[in-house]
């Protein structure tokens, strides 16, 4: 009998540390770490805690209880801007969080604070003030009186070097820094793509990564990840069969055997993270070997083609290998017709989580 049907997502707390560590000596006033999300799926108490061990000292989360739960984890010291922009006054003083400024209504709402952070939108339309706004948040006591100010953006194709809405991005929110400029203020612009967009974009001041700590490559155009790998994925084998050429599996039958196939099936399906649309193109490793996904997807469960993997793997409790390797988050995610991000932050709870401490790091 197999002890647990669990799926295990293994999480290397040390390539986390290196990944932050890698970017923030690359930024020219270091980098902040995102951890919204529930630490892109990976957890937020674990991941916050090694990245500020690491030396992290400034956080983003994107909700009002996503603060509340990291300072809580956290303690005291660290910083905690909140994405979502301001709700609750009362609770974000409560819990010494910061909120990212996104409308005039928000800037004088959080007028007499001590630390400010205003977002400005230069061309990712999503939040922000608009430029044409920002003179008059600027002029505002809410950022001349505060103690600490911070101006960020966000960037909306850095993942694309060529794209030129970088550069006008860019221009854009050097254009907003000048408008801010009656004060000292701590300008950030970078997320994890932008921090491989070159010296003018490092130059500008706190990057604030986030899928790239995690593992994800933050530069899918280029041929190696240039981040540390963070995540592995198995699940264990809960049953075996042997069918026939011209046997359906899966439901709808949409995959019909051509030969006498051993198929196997795994503790892993939709409701685990493995999206129904990978169904049928995604493969996976069983003791060295290459098997492909057969079938459609459950929610609980997904079907493999096991018959040219070595004979000797065919157990019960074997652990199947989906991520891990050269069987990359990002070819998971292709295969899902997805990003990186995604797969991530599907992960279930379901999924047990399995850390390796920095002081493991291989």
């Amino acid at each position: 009998m197999t002890p647990s049907h669990q799926p295990t997502l293994t999480i290397n707390l040390g390539a986390i540390t290196q990944n932050w560590q890698k970017l923030n000596g690359l930024s020219a006033l270091g980098s902040a770490a995102v951890i919204k999300a529930n630490a892109y799926g990976l957890g937020m108490e674990a991941c916050g805690v090694a990245l500020r061990d690491a030396g992290a000292t400034r956080f983003f989360v994107a909700t009002l209880d996503e603060g509340r739960a990291l300072r809580e984890t956290l303690g005291e010291k660290p910083w905690i801007g909140v994405l979502e922009g301001l709700s609750e006054v009362a609770a974000f003083q409560k819990h010494a969080l910061t909120p990212v400024l996104n409308t005039l209504e928000q800037v004088q709402g959080w007028r007499g604070q001590t630390d400010v952070v205003i977002h400005l939108d230069t061309g990712m339309n999503r939040l922000g003030l608009l430029p044409s706004e920002l003179a008059e948040a600027a002029s505002s006591d809410t950022w001349k009186t505060a103690r600490t100010a911070l101006l960020m953006s966000h960037l909306a194709s850095a993942e694309e070097p060529a794209n030129p809405a970088n550069q006008a991005q860019l221009a854009r929110f050097k254009a907003g820094m000048a408008t801010a400029s009656n004060r000292a203020f701590i300008p950030s612009f970078i997320n994890s793509s932008g921090h491989f967009l070159g010296q003018d974009f490092l130059d500008i001041g706190l990057g604030r990564p986030g899928v790239a700590l995690y593992g994800g490559n933050p530069m899918p155009e280029a041929k190696a990840n240039p981040m540390h790998p963070v995540v592995g994925l198995s699940a264990p084998l809960i049953q075996l069969r042997t069918v026939e050429a011209g046997t359906p599996v899966g439901y709808g039958g949409t995959w019909v055997a051509q030969r006498t196939t051993q198929l196997g099936v795994i503790a892993l399906g939709y409701a685990d993270g493995w999206p129904r649309a990978a169904s049928d193109r995604v493969m996976v490793r069983l003791g060295g070997h290459l098997c492909p996904q057969v079938g459609r997807v459950s929610m609980d469960t997904a079907v493999l083609d096991l018959t040219d993997a070595p004979a000797g793997f065919h157990r019960m409790g074997e652990p199947v290998e989906v991520i891990g390797g050269d069987l990359t988050l990002e070819r998971f995610a292709q295969g899902s017709g997805t990003i990186n991000y995604e797969i991530l932050t599907s992960l279930s709870r379901r999924v047990k989580r399995a850390y390796l401490s920095p002081e493991r790091q291989q």
